[in-house]
């Protein structure tokens, strides 16, 4: 795991099996690798490129992103720096923490991400309004 840019995000790199390139890589996700324990596993597929998702942020789930096909731009953002990230199946993945606004950009057709979280779903901790998201930001510096 290593510290990626301003916003505390971690990048965590996963165990690839390259037996034959033609076969493709297996990449193994076992929990021992992640930074929390799972309590939420979903994920995001065919999406089209030029398409966007996210764009909210969570008060108490950490999320974990990883692309497994095609390629995004994930865009994270504290309410003072926003730092860019391009995912694709042979990059790390990416520890999005609670407290950040993140979006993802998808670049190319059919793009595939697996997000891992340390919360199960509820509504309520989401923020899903841009300027909601920063003065719940200032209240809680």
């Amino acid at each position: 795991m290593d510290k990626i840019n301003s916003l505390y995000l971690q990048s965590f790199t996963f165990p690839c099996i390259v037996e034959d390139r033609k076969q493709g890589f297996l990449r193994v996700f076992e929990s021992g690798n992640l930074p929390f324990p799972i309590r939420r596993v979903f994920s995001v597929v065919n999406a089209k490129g030029g398409s966007r998702r996210g764009q909210h942020a969570h008060k108490i789930c950490n999320q974990l992103i990883c692309c497994v096909a095609g390629e995004i731009k994930l865009i994270c953002d504290d309410g003072e720096n926003q730092e860019e990230r391009i995912l694709s199946p042979e990059s790390e993945a990416v520890l999005v923490p609670s407290g950040v606004w993140a979006e993802q950009e998808y670049i190319k057709d059919n793009s595939v991400i697996i997000v891992f979280c340390d919360q199960s779903y509820d509504e309520n901790d989401y923020i899903r309004d841009y300027d909601e998201y920063l003065r719940w930001k200032e209240n809680y510096k």
